[in-house]
């Protein structure tokens, strides 16, 4: 009995999309944990990536049953949403300009970093979870 192991461009694509999903999450992760400032207990990075863990998280089971298309939409979109919440919540919470507060995070935590990945991080693990189906079926 002969099996064959051979990957469809499908499954190669979703394999990659999973690879770099990760490294994108790793890379965020290594940037918040390099630009936080403890001292000053400043975690932007951090905070972050676990509010867009979050609504990824939330915001996955509500449109699982969805076109590929269509959730990849809103999970990319709650992963950006979920990613700069936090410092916008801060920046309210004391009383701040939200651009002052966005600015300094850019510049001394890495946010800049951070609010680019992970959100493409978040968006290549749906790619690699969600299987495309062809036009007519599903």
């Amino acid at each position: 009995m002969r099996h064959d192991y051979s990957l469809t461009q499908r499954a190669a694509g979703r394999r990659v999309a999973a690879v770099a999903g990760i490294a994108a999450l790793g890379f965020a992760t290594y940037v918040a944990w390099k630009e936080s400032i403890p001292e000053l207990h400043v975690y932007d990075g951090i905070w972050m990536l676990i509010w867009s863990a979050v609504a990824f998280v939330a915001t996955a089971p509500l449109v699982w049953g969805w076109k590929r298309e269509h959730s990849l939409a809103v999970v990319a979109l709650a992963s950006v949403i979920g990613c700069w919440a936090p410092l916008i919540v801060s920046a309210l919470r004391h009383a701040m300009p939200i651009m002052a507060r966005l600015k300094g995070s850019w510049v001394l935590a890495g946010a800049g970093v951070v609010g680019l990945a992970a959100p493409l991080g978040f968006t290549l693990l749906w790619l690699a979870l969600r299987e495309h189906t062809p036009r007519g079926k599903g």
